[in-house]
């Protein structure tokens, strides 16, 4: 615990792309990557009780009622391992060559429901992609690059470096990438959108989300204050919009794609897409990582030990599907 007192007070998102790391991502074969990061996400996690405790806590919460007690454990290390996919991933999307992660995707991914994707291209007014921390969603906008599908995503950058080197490989590509910590978001992102291409932004990052003042949304049989920022994006735009994940399959990855509301239909696309997202996220806790912002979102729930009382979770496998196949 003293050890734990002095550790730096840095964010994993810092903690896996400081100088070093980002030297051995550009330098070392990604079977060799990937052991060091695993590695070094797990010291991080001994040192910093707080946040794998409030990781744990949320999967306990959550998936206490649906698994036994192996199967649960098995979930809570995939889950972790999931996190630590998700920074190697984030790396490589940053600082690998791009020419080959272009040809390492472009060989390993499948698109689901492509024609979701294909009849709002074909209207040509644009659509919004909602996503979430999911899986391999760092190769997201790669993915629907390589697919020839022309987007805009709203980002936060944890560091400079990692800005000016996304920045730079999304302009080859022709993606727009749209600072979230800059002044008028909203309105850039609609501009993408009028210029026909498919906005992504995700609806799970709970401590972003502009609250509505009445209407709620159940977040694993809790209810909470809904956000209305995806409202107002699909209000304000009047275009397709679905939900997108990258699913990580037996060494692939699967671009999975929901149809949400068609543009003009009545509806909450805040309220949809989180349904949506979290029916997956049941299917597969271990490709979700946002589990230590839930425990902040669900703290006065679980300081109470109970979910609301008619909640029954759904779809939580009772076996899990491979998580992690060959990547190299």
């Amino acid at each position: 615990m003293k050890m734990a007192s002095h550790f730096p007070s840095i964010g994993l998102s810092q903690f896996f792309q400081l100088p070093l790391n980002v030297w051995i991502t550009r330098t070392s074969p990604l079977s060799i990557l990937r052991l060091y990061l695993y590695l070094l996400g797990v010291f991080y996690f001994v040192l910093q009780g707080k946040d794998r405790v409030k990781i744990f806590s949320s999967l306990n919460f959550i998936l206490r009622h649906r698994l036994t007690f192996v199967h649960f454990c098995r979930n809570v290390l995939q889950a972790f391992g999931g996190i630590f996919e998700h920074y190697l991933e984030k790396l490589l999307m940053g600082h690998r060559n791009f020419a080959q992660m272009q040809n390492f995707l472009g060989k390993r991914l499948t698109v689901e429901n492509r024609h979701v994707l294909d009849q709002a291209a074909k209207q040509g007014k644009g659509g919004i992609l909602v996503t979430g921390h999911f899986g391999a969603v760092e190769y997201l906008p790669l993915a629907l690059s390589l697919s020839g599908y022309k987007i805009a995503m709203i980002v936060k950058f944890k560091t400079e470096a990692l800005r000016r080197q996304l920045m730079k490989r999304a302009a080859e590509l022709d993606i727009i990438l749209i600072d979230a910590e800059q002044n008028k978001v909203v309105f850039k992102a609609l501009d993408a959108i009028k210029q026909g291409r498919l906005l992504i932004t995700e609806c799970d990052e709970f401590s972003k989300w502009i609250r509505h003042k009445s209407e709620k949304v159940s977040v694993f049989g809790n209810r909470v204050s809904r956000d209305k920022t995806l409202d107002l994006f699909y209000r304000k735009a009047k275009v397709p919009a679905m939900l997108g994940l990258m699913k990580r399959r037996n060494g692939g990855y699967v671009l999975s794609i929901t149809s949400l509301a068609n543009g003009s239909e009545k509806v909450s696309l805040a309220k949809k897409a989180w349904d949506c997202l979290e029916e997956q996220i049941l299917a597969e806790p271990y490709q979700w990582y946002q589990w230590k912002d839930a425990a902040v979102e669900l703290a006065p729930f679980i300081e109470n030990g109970r979910m609301n009382e008619n909640y029954q979770p759904q779809g939580v496998p009772a076996e899990d599907t491979a998580f992690a196949g060959n990547y190299s």
